[in-house]
């Protein structure tokens, strides 16, 4: 039997009841569909009917777990196109090994609300651009990137590590210099939250608004205790990075942004 692809369905893999009747909610903003199965043995039987736009997947299970079962879906041709998101509480490399069990993602369960949202619908909104050409790769050159940080330390490290893949970066350090900054060539924006909440939030809605800059992708650069105010402005960035920032994880998160840009924009 063929499988139903449906690019908006969710399917949560997770043992925990408790969490697969929390999770809905905690996603409910992004008016998405979620359905779970407690283990692997279901999930199979389920991705053999339907074939949703994004898996949520624990790690700790009975019997087969998420990293093992992981690797099985990316080695399928029927399911290795669909975005896997590794859930777990586990501490030790749980980002790492997610990765080296070919997931596209990895979140902390205890992740804010916000931004498992955010990362959500990252992965769901690139599935419907990829679905428009049939899955066909996009091949992403050196890019052009505005960062808007005050701070002279993200100011050298993160050009550095951007040029490492051959990108380029301009830097404005007010928020009031955000939009006129913002050329063309560029494929994204990294908002640095310290900025200003209300200088950021003008400056988010003017961009979104004008259809120059409305599909430019936004990262946002967000200190623990930005996080509680994500939830005002969620739907208008792309993906958030919590200080401090790592480099390896900054590169991960790169490469997605990145092809949203040229997906969105087109190539320069």
């Amino acid at each position: 039997m063929e499988s139903t692809h449906e690019s908006g369905r969710i399917l949560l893999v997770d043992d925990l009841a408790l969490f697969r009747r929390l999770l809905p909610v905690r996603l409910g903003a992004l008016g998405r569909a979620v359905e779970s199965v407690p283990n692997v043995e279901e999930a199979r039987s389920y991705l053999a009917r339907r074939r949703p736009g994004l898996i949520l997947l624990d790690v700790i299970m009975p019997g087969v777990d998420g990293f093992v079962y992981c690797r099985e879906l990316k080695a399928d041709a029927r399911t290795r196109e669909i975005p896997v998101i590794m859930l777990t509480d586990l501490k030790a490399n749980a980002n790492d090994r997610s990765l080296e069990a070919w997931a596209d993602d990895y979140m902390p369960k205890r992740i804010d609300d916000a931004v498992m949202r955010i990362r959500v619908q990252l992965h769901l909104h690139l599935t419907d651009l990829r679905k428009k050409v049939d899955g066909l790769p996009v091949q992403i050159g050196p890019s052009s990137i505005l960062l808007a940080t005050s701070s002279s330390s993200l100011q050298a490290q993160l050009p550095a590590q951007f040029l490492q893949d051959g990108h380029s970066t301009r830097v404005v350090e007010k928020a009031a210099e955000i939009a006129s900054g913002v050329t063309a060539q560029d494929r994204l924006l990294v908002l640095d939250m310290d900025l200003g909440m209300d200088e950021m939030h003008q400056v988010l809605a003017e961009l979104r608004m004008d259809p120059a800059t409305a599909g430019l992708p936004i990262l946002l650069l967000c200190g623990k205790e930005h996080l509680e105010e994500l939830t005002a402005i969620e739907f208008m960035v792309d993906d958030v990075l919590w200080k401090p920032l790592n480099a390896q994880v900054n590169r991960h998160r790169l490469r997605y942004l990145l092809e949203l840009g040229w997906r969105t924009l087109g190539p320069v």
